[in-house]
């Protein structure tokens, strides 16, 4: 009798194959909740060639990322910042090499550990957690020696907290350092999209509902000429005034590297703002002057995009902290001050470095160490 041969769906987290690809989405929904799938595709592996054995790529692991793996030598396998050490420099390099594929690229990275402790009946438990980073947004590849060490600090502040709320865990061992990229169409561009419940209770976004390509040219209007019309959200109380912005023949959809001709047009300094996950982030933040400031927000779906007009930068990031008092955000890196002061002699600072500049640990001061001790049981 002759036997079919099964098709197996790999899951590009822990190696394990299923046979069907409802399967796959199902333990990918249980075992990795931090991946939000449309649709999981076949896993395949390959080598990369010209590259350490090291490094490979799977394909598949989700249906718009391109996952390459780094994994740990022997000496850097239970050290974080060792094995973050070594693989910076091809990390650096495979970002570098997908924003010359596809333009402008969007990444994260995973890193899968293992852990062990003390079990209470004398035994050794096991658990194989994995921490992640925050989206970053790569328009082009001056700024990925700044976002890699950031990714890294994001995946340390998981791993403390990670020890600090079970404690007894000891790293065993890291299994491989997980880049997730896929190509970022960053256009200020498209018709109305509904804003997540989150972003409409903070009541600091204008979300006008057009239905042309003109998002930018319709929330510039209402924060030029202070329009506060009850029912602001729609666009036939802008229309009349959209030969007051000047685009000088750029046309609409716009590319986020056109701004700076719109600013120069406009006497406008433009910051613009992603939302993913949750979380604001920068995706262009101006390098004009002008006290006259415009912050927009780019929300997306998975068929487009939209721009839509901060109003209250304060109240969109309020939730980071429990003071209600208003705040002065620094844009690069979103850092909050509470006095103007304080935010200016920041900028100064900031102003030398890419948006959202992390500062890694010093040399001599590089290592994770447990520090609330009153966790402990």
């Amino acid at each position: 009798m002759q036997k079919h041969q099964e098709k197996k769906c790999d899951c590009g987290k822990c190696d394990r194959s299923f046979i069907s690809l409802q399967h796959l989405n199902q333990h990918v929904r249980a075992s990795h909740p931090e991946i939000k799938l449309t649709s999981v595709k076949r896993g395949i592996a390959s080598t990369l060639k010209g590259n350490s054995k090291r490094v490979r790529r799977e394909r598949g692991a989700l249906n718009t990322f391109t996952s390459t793996f780094f994994q740990p030598t022997e000496n850097s396998k239970k050290d974080f910042l060792l094995f973050f050490d070594e693989i910076t420099p091809q990390l650096e390099e495979k970002i570098e090499e997908k924003i010359q594929e596809k333009g402008a690229v969007k990444w994260y990275g995973v890193v899968k550990a293992v852990f062990k402790r003390e079990s209470e009946d004398g035994g050794e438990e096991r658990v194989t957690p994995y921490f992640r980073s925050n989206v970053q947004i790569e328009l082009v590849a001056d700024t990925v020696g700044d976002h890699v060490p950031e990714s890294f600090t994001k995946i340390l502040e998981a791993v403390d907290e990670f020890i600090r709320r079970g404690s007894g865990w000891i790293l065993d061992k890291i299994v491989h350092f997980e880049l997730c990229v896929a190509k970022y169409q960053p256009l200020l561009a498209s018709s109305y999209i509904i804003l997540p419940k989150k972003l409409v209770d903070k009541k600091a976004v204008l979300n006008i509902q057009n239905e042309d390509q003109k998002c930018l040219v319709w929330c510039l209007i209402p924060h030029k000429l202070n329009i506060l019309a009850h029912d602001s959200f729609r666009v036939s109380h802008y229309t009349p005034h959209e030969q007051k912005i000047q685009l000088d023949g750029v046309e609409c959809p716009l590319p986020l590297n056109k701004i700076p001709i719109v600013e120069r047009l406009n006497n406008l300094r433009i910051n613009v703002f992603g939302y993913e996950e949750n979380e604001v982030f920068p995706l262009y933040v101006s390098k004009r002057v002008d006290e006259e400031c415009v912050n927009l927000l780019l929300i997306a779906n998975e068929e487009t995009q939209h721009c839509c007009l901060i109003r209250n930068m304060s109240r969109l990031l309020g939730d980071l902290t429990k003071h209600k008092t208003k705040h002065h955000y620094c844009y690069r890196c979103l850092h909050r001050f509470a006095k103007v002061e304080i935010l200016k002699e920041h900028l100064q600072y900031c102003s030398e470095h890419s948006p959202q500049h992390i500062k890694m640990p010093e040399k001599g001061e590089n290592f994770i160490k447990f520090q609330n001790v009153h966790y402990l049981s």
